[in-house]
Order: C-alpha cells, then sequence, then structure tokens
C-alpha cells in the first residue's frame, strides 16, 4: 500500500468506528493512531488487506475497550 492508500484506509476505518461504535471522531482518530493496526501496516500492509475493514474496526474497538479496562 502507498502512504496515501494508507492514510485512506485509516480515514475510513475511523469513519466506520464513530458510525457503528458511536466513538467521537477525536476518540476514532486515536484508536486506529495506538492500535496494532499502525504497527500491522509498518510491518507488512498486504497483511493488513487481508482482512476486511469491519473486521479492523471491531478489532480497534476491542483493542481500546481492554485498554480502558486495564486502566481501572
Amino acid at each position: 500500500m502507498t502512504n496515501a492508500e494508507i492514510k485512506e484506509f485509516k480515514n475510513f476505518l475511523i469513519q466506520i468506528l464513530v458510525k457503528n461504535y458511536k466513538m467521537s471522531e477525536t476518540k476514532a482518530y486515536r484508536a486506529v493512531r495506538d492500535s496494532y493496526l499502525s504497527e500491522a501496516l509498518k510491518r507488512d500492509s498486504d497483511y493488513v488487506m487481508h482482512d476486511t475493514i469491519d473486521e479492523w474496526a471491531r478489532f480497534v474497538f476491542y483493542e481500546l475497550q481492554n485498554e480502558q479496562l486495564l486502566q481501572m
């Protein structure tokens, strides 16, 4: 994936988190930025494309939820 494609993918993922998981845009942006997704994109962007955008949205959402639980 090119940098432009990665940016588009992340922006679309943010939109899905806002719409489907009722997150604010700021919270969704931070969740995507801080998630494993960013690391996976650096390592192998083709690996990321193996899963659907909806699966990544669910993964990022649950990753964020687990982080919040650990902070309690």
